[in-house]
């Protein structure tokens, strides 16, 4: 589908663009639309575009050889991706794929690097994001190498219930992924939690029935 002035203006990545430039990026500008579950990329493909995501969500994972994945990030409306190999010319770093129905928007990697050459504003954005990005990464390398997995699954526990609402239904499988475990080992500390009464689930939910204990857990004091 071709990409018209119109969408691309809606794009927050893109405001700082006047019409005329916007027009001379449209007919180059890949529109998708994505149903759960569709891959975007893949890790080790050759970059072919910078995206940005218009409505839905997106997941950012890397794979083991044996199966393992591990969630780097998700990417919702106004976000976008595949940053790294497009200004290095190396392959992607992660698999993308849709959690949701999604619409995301392609440029190649040509007009990005045109893009950022000539607009200051949106060069300062990519710096923005790279920057958030080896920010969260390293929180992610010190929870994996630092914390148990008894910390790390009350941290995201807490956290889903802050910022999620209605609170999504994860899978143990996508709780593993998010916190770079098995589901074997998800399931069994759900189970202690539960038995410590910090946790239960209602409707196929997990609900926090003692915060004030989980967030001791989440500290490491116990």
């Amino acid at each position: 589908m071709l990409t018209t002035v119109r969408s691309l203006s809606k794009l927050s990545f893109l405001a700082s663009l006047d019409e005329e430039a916007l027009r001379d990026l449209a007919p180059h500008v890949q529109e998708r639309d994505l149903g759960a579950g569709q891959v975007v990329i893949l890790e080790g493909d050759a970059c072919q575009s910078v995206y940005l995501v218009a409505r839905g969500l997106v997941r950012i994972r890397r794979l083991s050889e044996d199966g393992r994945e591990q969630v780097l990030s998700y990417v919702g409306s106004g976000g976008f991706f595949n940053l790294v190999s497009a200004l290095d010319g190396g392959t992607s770093l992660a698999t993308v794929d849709a959690v949701s129905e999604a619409k995301v928007f392609g440029i190649p990697c040509e007009h990005f690097h045109q893009l950022i050459r000539e607009h200051r504003e949106i060069a300062l954005q990519v710096s923005e994001q790279l920057a958030a990005e080896v920010r969260r990464l390293s929180d992610l390398v010190e929870s994996l190498a630092l914390h148990t997995v008894r910390t790390r699954l009350a941290r995201f526990l807490l956290s889903a219930s802050e910022t999620e609402s209605p609170p999504r239904r994860w899978t143990q499988q996508e709780i593993a992924a998010h916190i770079g475990t098995v589901r074997e080992m998800v399931g069994r500390t759900l189970r202690a939690f539960a038995d410590e009464g910090r946790v239960r689930r209602q409707r196929g939910r997990l609900v926090i029935v003692d915060r004030e204990g989980l967030m001791r857990v989440a500290s490491g004091v116990e």
